[in-house]
Formats: structure tokens, sequence, C-alpha cells
């Protein structure tokens, strides 16, 4: 509901839009589909206190969007001014955007649903007095009266974008649509567990949280309990939440929920932070699941960059960066092992985590310290005697009441790169030099990179001279490599390197490749000694779960797993 329209005068070109015009384009910033309908309702039930917010959806929200909260509600006299544009009782001067606490504080969002809906709103201040009802269809007021209602506020949304089709050619197919409003509504249950969450969509419930406080239970609602039992916990000074195991991932970034202050924010540097402490435990385009709620004075975010709120600014975007992956790095490095578990439906087996073996002696050497240079307590591979190798692939070996199998190829390639990785740190170049020098033909593009990056390639181990035109003759290689993938591994480093200023900022990206084709081969033969070795070295490095890429390196077989598989006592 907006003020009266100004008219053009004779021979004037430019002119103020009318109300309705205008209130048409700022609703098309805040409503571009019926999810952000849902999302600007449920976050004003929140400011409002409530304790319980169920939502209904039909026809993907085109029939009906209803938003029902027991918050403490508006006055009969409040209720139709908060769908006027720029209405609002969350701040009251310019000061105020300074140290925002509410999720809502624009006033924009009631009026630019009414714009473009019919909107019927029933309120009942938790002070007392009598419930109100207001009826707006398009931005104008058609009812306003005393109505019966509890306490708290009932907002119905219907014929959503009926006045403006073109915004509903734009629209999804009504599964899509949904699936948005469900993930939406799952989001904000699970950044404000201690609130009782219900979403039915056509009558059918989708979403249903205990409104406990507690995290874990909340997530178990939106996705189910084992997938929550698996979950490690964070619980810093200003970062709260949950992430995944490195084995719990999803196909995209989805599943990454990052708050601040409670606030559901989009911001990429931040996801890329929680990846980060992911590095070398997870596989490439596999993500994980997390919700963190990053604690900060208010005064040191900016939320009022975008209509939706979904965007935000940092003063010291840095800081928040570091504190993000340091958290999710303790709690990575404490993740338990891989064993395999029979399924609760038979005998068949099912890779698991399980918690990190106790009695294990410390590892010989010390691990690289953690974002921060704090210590933390890492996974450990229980004592192992080495058995025999088995399909030339896997290594078998005993500990402590279980069967242990070993992916040789990924557990050598766990060694070799965290050799590379400190060497390269250190600056320390380990080359070897080859039998015979190999001659190699570039494309112009890699034959620049060897010129512009000689001195990063001969960091890596690499020395070679111009031999001709589009030729290379290299004579010095790492001297963790065999000489048969020598040519290969420079080929694609060369290639990555291509255009690469600064190739130091790649540096675990060219361990891992070099000690991916640096490792024993799965298939190839290995006598007693070498796999002995091979184990050894596998318990004290830094990461002994997984390979760089993030795959497992061990599988661990309980021996009351083994008895229950073969019906023993």
């Amino acid at each position: 509901m907006s003020g009266p329209d100004v008219g053009i005068e004779p021979g004037q070109r430019i002119a103020i839009l009318p109300a309705g015009v205008a209130d048409g384009i700022a609703a098309g910033e805040v409503v571009d589909r019926p999810a952000a309908v849902v999302k600007e309702l449920v976050e004003n039930a929140l400011d409002s206190g409530a304790s319980r917010i169920d939502v209904r959806v039909e026809a993907a929200g085109q029939g009906l969007i209803e938003v029902v909260d027991d918050g403490r509600g508006m006055e009969a006299v409040d209720l139709p001014l908060a769908f006027r544009r720029h209405a609002t009782s969350k701040l009251h001067a310019l000061e105020d955007l300074r140290s925002i606490r509410t999720l809502g504080f624009r006033g924009e969002a009631l009026a630019s649903i009414a714009a473009v809906a019919e909107v019927d709103a029933v309120s009942r201040s938790r002070d007392g007095g009598e419930g109100f009802r207001v009826r707006i269809q398009g931005g104008e007021l058609l009812t306003a009266e005393r109505f019966g209602a509890p306490v708290g506020t009932r907002v119905s949304v219907e014929q959503l974008f009926f006045n403006t089709p073109a915004r509903l050619k734009f629209l999804k197919q009504p599964a899509t649509e949904n699936a948005v409003i469900s993930r939406l509504v799952g989001e904000l249950a699970l950044g404000n567990p201690a609130i009782a969450f219900s979403l039915a969509i056509d009558r059918r419930r989708v979403i249903e949280t205990p409104g406990s406080g507690d995290l874990r239970a909340a997530f178990a609602a939106v996705y189910d309990h084992e997938t929550a039992a698996a979950m490690l916990a964070i619980e810093e000074a200003s970062i709260h939440g949950l992430i995944s195991p490195p084995a719990l991932h999803r196909g995209t970034r989805d599943h990454v929920v990052i708050l601040v202050n409670g606030r559901r924010i989009q911001h990429r540097n931040l996801v890329f932070a929680v990846e980060q402490a992911y590095r070398g435990l997870r596989e490439p385009d596999r993500f994980p699941l997390a919700v963190l709620n990053v604690l900060i004075d208010p005064a040191e975010v900016d939320v009022n960059v975008h209509p939706t709120k979904r965007e935000v600014r940092f003063k010291n975007e840095g800081a928040v960066f570091a504190a993000l992956e340091r958290a999710c790095y303790h709690a990575l490095r404490q993740s338990p092992l891989y064993q395999l578990q029979a399924t609760a439906g038979g005998p068949l087996l099912e890779l698991r985590e399980t918690a990190v073996l106790s009695g294990v002696s410390p590892p010989s050497q010390p691990s690289p310290p953690p974002p921060d240079g704090g210590a933390i307590d890492r996974p450990r591979l229980p004592p192992l005697a080495y058995v025999g190798q088995l399909l030339h692939g896997y290594l078998v070996a005993e500990a402590p009441n279980a069967v242990v199998l070993i992916d040789q190829h990924a557990a050598h390639e766990r060694v070799l790169f965290d050799r590379i990785l400190q060497r390269l740190e250190a600056g320390e170049p380990a080359s070897q030099l080859l039998l015979l020098p190999h001659n190699l033909d570039l494309t112009p593009d890699q034959l620049n990179a060897f010129q512009q990056q000689a001195s990063w390639l001969q960091a890596l181990g690499f020395e070679g001279e111009r031999f001709g035109p589009h030729t290379i003759r290299l004579r010095a290689a790492p001297n963790d490599m065999p000489e048969s993938r020598v040519e290969r591994v420079l080929e694609r480093l060369l290639t990555d390197l291509a255009g690469e200023r600064t190739p130091d900022r790649r540096l675990r990206e060219t361990a891992a490749l070099i000690a991916c084709h640096s490792a024993v081969r799965f298939g190839d033969a290995m006598s007693p000694e070498a796999a002995r070795q091979l184990l050894s070295s596998l318990a004290v490095t830094a990461e002994p779960i997984s390979c760089p890429h993030g795959r497992p390196t061990t599988l661990i077989l309980p021996d009351d797993q083994l008895r229950r598989l073969f019906k023993r006592p």
C-alpha cells in the first residue's frame, strides 16, 4: 500500500512512477519466487519471538502459502501499517543499521508480497486485546476488521503473481519450486533449533522439528537420524555447528549452510573456507554437509547489502575465513577411522566410520600443526602386523582385535604426498639424474610455461633446457618418481601452469599430482619388506586414513563384526 500517484506536467518527460508500478518493481527484487515469500514470512515470525512456526504450501506456492506463529503478535493499529512500504518496528534511526540483530529491518517484504498477491493476515498481540484481520490484493487494502484469533500471527498468501504474468512464466516446475521451499525451511530450522518448525506441502508433512534447542535433533528431523549421529560437533567461541566426517558427502554445495548471528547467508568465500578444511580428506567433486553459525559483533558485519538480505560484507573477512577454516580443521582431524560393518538389513557390508581406536601409541614423528598452531588429536592407525598381499592391490595386516585392509596405492600416495609437501614448503628440491635425458615435444603454451616457471619446476625436481623450437631435453626428475612416468607428469604440470603467475599457490595440488604418479600402482606386486616399510611410513603421516584426494587408505574389520558375519558366538 502506497501513497497517491503523482501526475506528469505538460511537456515533462520524466515522471514519478505510479505507486502500483513502483511497488511491482520493488516486489521483483524481494519476491522472485514462492520460496522468497516463505523466507520473508518465516523470518518475520522468528523476529516476533515465536516458539513454533507452521508453514503450509499448496500448488507449489501459487495456490497458497501460509505461515502461522505463536509470537508476540501485532496490535490492531499496527497490522495495516505493516503492509506499507518501509514500515518497520525494527529500527528507527540510521545509526540502528550498524547493529542490526533482527533478520528483517528494511520494511519492504510484506509490502512487496501484498503488491503481487492476495494476502489475508490475522494477528493478536501477546499484550492482550482482540485479534485483527486485514485483506489486501495487489497492494490495495480491501478489509480491516476485528477478528477472533489466538496470540500470534497468521499470514495467508494466495494468487501469487496474479498481476505479473511475466513472473509466472519464469517459475520452475512445481516439483522444483517445492524442493526449493523445502530446502529453505530446512535451513531456517537448522539455524533455529530452539524453535519448532513444521512444513506441509499439499497436505503432506515434509519437515517437523522438535524445537528442543538440540541442533543434532533438528538435523535428524531435516535429514535422518543416521546422518545426524555421524556429524561432528563444533563448539568454539565464535563458531558453533555440525560438519560431516570425510566419508559423508554430497554431489553439490547445497548442503553447506552458513549463518551469521543466526542469519542464513550466501557467501562463496566462507563455503570455500569449509572446503579448505577437507583438503586431502575428500574426493574431488564431492562436498560436505555443514551447519555453521558464525557469531560476530553486529557492528562488524553489514547486512544491508541487498533487499533479500542474503549477502553480507565483513569488516575483516580474512579473520572470519580463518576462524571458520580453523574450527572445521580441528573437528575433522579428530574424525574417526573407516571400518566395514554389516548392514541393518542383512549380512552385506557397507563403509562406515568408527571412533578412533584407543590405546594406540602416538606416532614417532609429529604431524604438521593446524592452521592456528594449536595441538589437536588426530586419527591414528592401530599397531599393524603385516600378513600379506591380496589381488596385487591390497595389503592385509592384523591389528588388536581386527583385520585391516590397506589400499597400497592410496597408502603410498599419502606417504609420498606428506614427504613431497614437507620438502616443497621447506624449499628443499630433491632430484635424480635420469639415466638418459628425455626429449619432450611440447605445445607452445607448455613451452612458454616451461621457460617462465623454470625456478618452480626446479624446486619440484625437474631440470632441463630448450633443445629445439618445440622441444626440451629433461635431465633430472623428482627422486621419488619412476622414470617411466616422468614425461606424462611434466606435460600435465606444464598444462596446468600455462598462464599461472603464482604457481606456489597450487602447492598441495602439485604435491598430490606428483605423489599420485609416483606411488606404487594398484596391481603391482610388493615384497614383504617394502610392504612393512609402507605400513610403518603410513602410521606417521599427518592423515593416515585417506589419500590426498580423499579416498580411504585403510578399512578395519573388527573381530566382533567378523564373528557376526560368520555366525559365531
